[in-house]
Parts: C-alpha cells; sequence; structure tokens
C-alpha cells in the first residue's frame, strides 16, 4: 500500500493519500479535486493543489533514482548524494539554505529508497516563491561541494552504523540480501561501508548529472496557494533546466527462490530478532490490493492473526508484526518477531503453521473487514495533511502513476475471501522463502 510506513525508506537531514481523478489533458484540473497536472517539454511532470484548510503548503520534488539504479561502483551514491544536494550552489553557499529556509518558519527534509529519492520543504504559502526559488536551486545547481563531502561521508558512516546495531534493521537487511540475488534490490539503500569510505566527489557529481534530469523528476505542490499560480511559477523555474534523458540500468528478474534459505548474524542482544520473507508481488500486479489487505489481516493491530495466535494463544514471540512495501518491482511479504533464543525454532514453526491455516483454509469475513477497514482508514488519514497528500501524489507518479492511486481504495473495497485465499496459496510456500535471524553471541 501507500502509506509512508510501508516503504524502505532512509531519511537524511533530518528525515497518503486518497488521490482525485486526473484528467488525461496536461494542464487540465478536474472539477472535484482542483488537482492541476503539467508537463514540460522536458519532460518534467508538475501536480499541484490548492488546500485553504491552513496556510501552509507542501513542496516536494521527487526523483526517479534509488538504491536500485546503482552498481557496484556507485552502491550508496543516490543515498549519500540525498545528503550533499543542500550544502551549496552557485548561488548559496553551504549552510545558506537551511538557514533560510529555517528564517522562514519551514522545514527541510528527504529521504531515499530503493525506488527513488524526494525531498521536501513545508512552509507557510505566502512564502511559496522562496521556497521554490531555494528548493530548485538545490536540484538544478547543487555543487556538491568537496569541503562538505568527508563531512557528510562520516554522517553516512554514523547511519550505517546504527543501522548494523539496530538488529530489527540488521534482520530485515540481511533477509532482502539473502532474498534477491539478481535484482538490485539486494542493495542496501545506505550502502556498505567500505564503499562509502571510498567514494569520491566524482562519484557523487557524475551520478547526480546522470539522474537528476528532468525526465526523471516530478515536483508537488500542495496547500495554500492556487494551483495554476503554482503550476506556472514552477514551469517558469525550471524551464532553463534541460539535461538529458538518462538510460536507466536494466534490472534482472529475479530467479524463483528454490528451498529454504537462511542468513544468521550473531551480536549482543539478549533476544533474537527474527525474520520471514517471501516472494511478493510488483506495484503493477493485480494482486496487489489483496496482498496489502492479507498484510494487514495477519499482522497489523490488536486482531491481527499471528499477533492473536503466536504471541498470545502460543506465547512464542514477544512481539511480531507483518508487512509489504509497496516496491516498483516485484517486493517481499515480511514477518518480523522478537523471540527468545531458546524458541527461535518454535517461533518460525507457529508462524509456518498459521501461514498454512490461512492458506489451506483461508480467512473469515470478520477478519477480512477488520483488515480492509484499517487499511482504508489510514489510507485517507494521511492524506488529510498537505504533506501526506504531496507524498501520495509524488508516489504515485513515481513508482506507479496517478489512477493506481486514485483507484487504490476501490480496489481495497473489492477484495473479497477468495482473493486472500488466492494470493495466501501464491505466496506463501512452506519450501520456499527466506529467513534471517539475530542472535545473541554463543558461550
Amino acid at each position: 500500500m501507500l502509506p509512508l510506513m510501508r516503504f524502505a525508506i532512509t531519511s537524511a537531514l533530518a528525515l497518503a493519500l486518497v488521490l482525485p481523478a486526473v484528467g488525461p489533458s496536461v494542464g487540465a484540473a478536474t472539477p472535484a479535486a482542483r488537482l492541476v497536472r503539467h508537463r514540460l517539454d522536458t519532460g518534467l511532470t508538475i501536480l499541484a493543489e490548492e488546500n485553504t484548510a491552513s496556510g501552509l503548503v507542501a513542496l516536494h520534488t521527487w526523483v526517479r533514482v534509488g538504491s536500485k539504479d546503482e552498481n557496484d561502483e556507485t552502491h550508496g551514491a543516490a543515498h549519500f548524494l540525498e545528503h550533499m544536494l543542500f550544502k551549496g550552489t552557485a548561488r548559496r553557499k553551504t549552510g545558506e539554505m537551511e538557514r533560510a529556509i529555517e528564517g522562514l518558519g519551514g522545514v527541510l527534509n528527504a529521504a531515499t529508497s530503493v525506488d527513488f529519492t524526494y525531498y521536501y520543504v513545508m512552509g507557510a504559502g505566502r512564502d511559496f516563491d522562496q521556497l521554490l526559488d531555494l528548493q530548485s536551486d538545490a536540484i538544478m545547481n547543487s555543487t556538491i561541494d568537496p569541503g562538505e563531502v568527508d563531512r557528510e561521508r562520516t554522517v553516512v558512516i554514523e547511519e550505517i552504523s546504527r543501522r548494523d546495531n539496530f538488529p530489527g534493521t540488521l534482520a530485515f537487511e540481511m533477509l532482502r540480501a539473502a532474498a534477491y540475488t539478481a535484482h538490485p534490490y539486494r542493495r542496501s539503500v545506505l550502502g556498505p561501508r567500505t564503499g562509502i569510505e571510498r567514494m569520491p566527489r566524482e562519484v557523487l557529481l557524475n551520478f547526480y548529472r546522470a539522474h537528476y534530469v528532468p525526465t526523471n523528476l516530478t515536483v508537488v505542490v500542495v496547500g495554500n496557494v492556487p494551483a495554476r499560480d503554482a503550476v506556472a511559477k514552477i514551469a517558469r523555474v525550471y524551464a532553463p533546466f534541460t539535461r538529458p534523458a538518462s538510460s536507466r540500468l536494466p534490472r534482472p528478474a529475479e530467479p524463483p527462490i528454490t528451498g529454504v534459505r537462511r542468513s544468521v548474524v550473531e551480536q549482543d542482544v539478549r533476544v533474537a530478532y527474527l525474520a520471514l520473507g517471501f516472494p511478493g508481488v510488483s506495484v503493477r500486479d493485480p494482486d496487489l490490493y489483496a496482498t496489502d489487505a492479507l498484510a494487514y489481516l495477519l499482522g497489523r493491530g490488536l486482531g491481527a492473526r499471528l499477533r492473536q495466535q503466536v504471541l498470545e494463544r502460543a506465547r512464542v514471540v514477544q512481539s511480531i508484526s507483518a508487512f509489504f512495501p509497496t516496491q516498483e518491482d516485484p517486493s517481499l511479504f515480511v514477518i518480523q518477531a522478537v523471540v527468545d533464543p531458546a524458541q527461535v525454532e518454535r517461533a518460525e514453526s507457529a508462524i509456518l503453521a498459521e501461514l498454512a491455516g490461512v492458506r489451506d483454509q483461508g480467512v473469515t469475513d470478520a477478519e477480512l473487514a477488520r483488515a480492509k477497514n484499517l487499511l482504508e482508514g489510514e489510507y485517507i488519514y494521511q492524506g488529510h495533511t498537505t504533506r501526506g497528500r504531496a507524498y501520495g501524489l509524488g508516489l504515485a507518479s513515481t513508482i506507479a502513476d496517478l489512477e493506481f492511486a486514485d483507484t487504490y481504495v476501490a480496489h481495497i473495497r473489492r477484495v473479497t475471501r477468495d482473493d486472500v485465499l488466492r494470493v495466501a496459496r501464491r505466496l506463501f510456500d512452506p519450501n520456499r522463502y527466506v529467513a534471517a535471524v539475530v542472535r545473541p553471541r554463543s558461550r
């Protein structure tokens, strides 16, 4: 599904979504939604929607580049570059952008994922022109300041250390690395420590020039600014931006998992962190909606089946959840649990037994209704803020299309028990999955 928490995202600077129907013509706005869409001749996409509920405006710029667009030499560059983008331009020295936005009472932030990088500023609608000038200057004209590269390199390496020392996150990274052998989703967003330590400025600069091009950009504004005025201003600011379109690296299809793959790491922890991953679907797959409902049915909220059966009844885990990150290419259906080290095998068996029950016997009407209501409610709630709305528009435009976002809730409402049963039988093969465990060191 689309909400922010469903994506593998890494925040850099500090570290949705009911979308309206959008007409087919460029620059058209639907009567009900006031969403204006425009595409420049250069290929840059602009989405704007006026929302006068508050005086705020959210300005997002989405770049269609993430860790899946890296190779061995550039692994970690998308995230490293995210750190560098606002560190100076020909017009502004390092620190000037952050101080200028802070002086306006605004917020500057960014994030990187496997599929995309996005930057946003939040501020008062009256300051939109200044916010646009600041953000667009960085997007188009960042100098990747040589004096800042080593400073930010240290920050990125600290993030890598935190990732590796946080067992839940490490278990997920291990799961992904074991599940993908050919597809670039095997690469972590942060990159490897040794690669970041050696990565020169030239790699970042070339990555920036290759991927920060108009055809990869979507600029989104939602808030207290007339939509057509915002589109005109964005179009004027970005008109000179004419870098040639880049060619994306080919992404090989991931071969099917055969057997059960296991990855185990010992750390200075007191409990074990278990993660199970099953090959899932892509954002374009019609089974996406039933997969989302299944994830919520199994692992979201107090009434989730895994919580009730594995945690409360069997008592073989201390906590448990399930999630399915919606991604451009096929993702993993993930179940994570915190377990007593002596109970890891029992916990895995109990989880597999519950999945077998869903696969063989299906789910109840009450279970499915609870999952769908929760999923729809979260989706709608997150779209009520200017930031959430802008996030949803940018995300849909980047990894799918606006039609996908517009019809998401309708698709969820149409999910049936038969759909969930079909997806469970497709995903939950007890002889074809990946298991990762971070456990205490052996004595």
